[in-house]
């Protein structure tokens, strides 16, 4: 199905972590000029702890006042208003052992100074941590459970679940 870009104006990315959430919102920003919008980056602190709820739940109905962006990250207890906003859902749904893959991929890289962290809070970096691992590895069997009922109930959007970046041809869902 052929989507025309003048009907999809608001874009949001689901998946797990390391799944290519912000990559791909950076990639589809710069292909429709509509501003990216990294929830990781706008709703934790430079410590990785979520700022304040009240602060998050602002920060989140000012970006839903756009009439267009695209906005990658989870966050379920803000996700139905998102899903309300969108016209476009697109979740990326990879197996575990890709996440795990990405994660050290992402932390070998960027520490490395050959590619550049998207999405990540100011004054952070990519960094191994057990705790975060371990998200990573329960993420598909809790988060994703948590999601894809919620997704399920959406009528009236165009939702397109990815497992592979590399085939994705967002011409065919964006011009």
């Amino acid at each position: 199905m052929e989507l025309n870009l003048s009907e999809i104006k608001k874009i949001m990315i689901l998946g797990g972590s390391c799944s290519g959430k912000s990559t791909l919102a950076d990639k589809i920003s710069t292909f429709t000029n509509y501003p990216a919008y990294h929830l990781d980056a706008l709703f934790l602190n430079a410590n990785w702890e979520r700022k304040d709820f009240n602060e998050l739940l602002e920060i989140h109905k000012n970006i839903l006042l756009n009439d267009n962006g695209i906005i990658d990250g989870n966050y379920i207890e803000v996700l139905p208003e998102r899903i309300k906003w969108a016209d476009l859902i697109i979740f990326i749904d990879v197996p575990t052992i890709i996440h795990i893959y990405r994660m050290f991929h992402r932390i070998l890289t960027v520490r490395l100074g050959i590619n550049k962290r998207y999405g990540n809070p100011e004054g952070t970096k990519s960094e191994f941590s057990f705790s975060f691992l371990y998200w990573v590895l329960i993420w598909n069997r809790t988060q994703k459970k948590k999601i894809i009922p919620m997704l399920e109930l959406v009528k009236g959007k165009k939702i397109v679940v990815i497992s592979n970046l590399n085939k994705l041809d967002l011409k065919k869902y964006l011009s």
